[in-house]
This record gives structure tokens, C-alpha cells and sequence, in this order.
């Protein structure tokens, strides 16, 4: 863990939390930390900050808020549009997410997904927040990615992809093209959604489907990679290439 991550749960009184679960074994165990030292916290869906440790016990360990700062905005919004995977892959994909900083994970139907993943305990809520508390607490972020669930491939382009895709430039990983990200022209500062197909791939069909609403194809590398590796991969290069066009851009105006 790089931040202890809080929630409204955690509060006891004002500025004063309480922590006895994983947060406080890392602090005891791999941190050490003992009574007036200070850590780094954030605020679920809040800033980030630091806090005072003010006891701690063989159980639990409370700390008070010293400071906050306001969370620094991401320079680009991506969003996920990924095949859902099977239960174990979903689960580095969700911790990925929430440490890059993705704002939507849309899970849809592909041919090649297995009927019975939709029956996962893991899409439940409950189930799957904590793996995006590891992946915030990682990545030193606070705000948790939306998951959306759709069982079925056309239904989601044709009945909600309008609406999801407003002012977004559509990016699909696909490894018959040529053309990488950086022969791309795509604007930093707009939304960017990305679209990561099963272990097999997207079939022909769903592959034409998205282009015709607009999906630019690009190659994410030359090896073919597992889903929750494409995801980092991809998350990266278009963080990088997001920076590069800031910085030529700047130097344009």
C-alpha cells in the first residue's frame, strides 16, 4: 500500500479514524509505524492527504488528519469497454483499473466469453470494491472506478454506446493492424475509450461492429498478451502518448 485509503466507515469522530483490518497489518507489520508518526491518506472519493498516528494497539490503529489537498485531476479520462474475463483475470483487471485511474469499466458480452462468467459472486459490489481498494491504494488514487455489467454484445452499442461515448475518441486493441498509438492523432484533454476484447479476441463481426461506430484499430504489441496484461500495456501507452501531445501542443501555442 502506497496511501492508507479511508472511508466513512473508518471515522469515529472528527479529523479521527479507526482502522483493524489489512490497512492495519501493513501499518503494524510492513510499514512499523508507531504512535506520533505520520502516514499518507486518502479520502475515498475525497483528497489525499496526511495523518497523525494517535494510538495503536496489537488490534487497531487510529490516526487524526493533519492535512488535505485537493486531488490532482488526471490529464486524460479513460474509459474500459473490456470482453468480461473469467473470475480470476477480472479481479488483476478491476486492481489495474482502480491504479491507473480509469473513471468506467463497461464488462460486456463477447462471443468468446463463457456464459457462466456473468454468474460470478465477483460482480457483485461487495465483492469486487476490494480489489479496486488495492489498485487505489497502490496507485495512490481515490476516486473508484463505476463498473457497468452488460450480458449482451449488440445491445449495449446499439442501446447505450451513444450516450457512454459523447465527445470520446473510440481506441480498439487489435493486432491485425499496423498502426501503434503513436501514429494516432488523438487530442489529450478528450475522453478516451478502449476497448480490450477476450482471451480469443474479438470475432470478425464485433470487430466490424465497432469500427462502423467508429473505433480506430491500433496495435498493442507485437506478442499477443493475456487480457490483464493488455490492459496495463495499453493504459500506459496512452498515458505516455496523452503527455507527448500536451507537450507538442504547448509547444504549438
Amino acid at each position: 500500500m502506497n496511501i492508507i485509503l479511508l472511508t466513512e466507515k473508518d471515522q469515529i469522530s472528527t479529523n479521527v479514524y479507526k482502522v483493524n483490518d489489512d490497512r492495519f497489518i501493513h501499518i503494524k507489520n510492513i510499514l512499523k509505524l508507531k504512535a506520533d508518526d505520520i502516514i499518507e491518506i486518502g479520502l475515498l472519493n475525497g483528497p489525499t492527504g496526511n495523518a497523525k498516528i494517535i494510538g495503536i494497539t496489537e488490534a487497531e490503529v487510529s490516526f487524526e488528519i493533519s492535512s488535505l489537498k485537493p486531488l490532482k485531476e488526471t490529464s486524460i479520462k479513460v474509459d474500459i469497454i473490456c470482453a468480461l474475463p473469467r473470475p480470476q483475470t477480472l479481479k488483476k483487471v478491476l486492481s489495474t483499473c482502480a491504479t491507473i485511474g480509469v473513471s468506467n469499466l463497461y464488462l460486456i458480452r463477447s462471443e468468446r466469453v463463457e456464459k457462466s462468467y456473468f454468474h460470478s459472486p465477483l460482480l457483485e459490489e461487495g465483492n469486487y470494491t476490494k480489489f479496486f481498494i488495492e489498485g487505489l491504494s497502490q496507485g495512490k488514487r481515490t476516486n473508484i472506478p463505476k463498473v457497468t455489467i452488460y450480458k449482451k454484445f449488440k445491445e449495449f452499442f446499439e442501446n447505450y454506446f451513444d450516450e457512454v461515448s459523447k465527445n470520446a475518441i473510440c481506441l480498439l486493441a487489435d493486432p491485425s493492424t499496423e498502426n501503434y498509438l503513436n501514429r494516432l492523432s488523438f487530442l489529450y484533454q478528450k475522453k478516451i475509450i478502449l476497448a480490450i476484447g477476450p482471451e480469443g479476441g474479438w470475432n470478425e463481426f464485433e470487430i466490424n461492429f465497432m469500427e462502423e461506430r467508429g473505433f480506430v484499430k491500433f496495435k498493442l504489441s507485437e506478442s499477443i498478451l493475456r487480457v490483464e496484461n493488455a490492459v496495463t500495456a495499453a493504459l500506459a501507452q496512452i498515458e505516455l502518448q496523452a503527455q507527448i501531445n500536451k507537450k507538442v501542443n504547448k509547444q504549438l501555442t
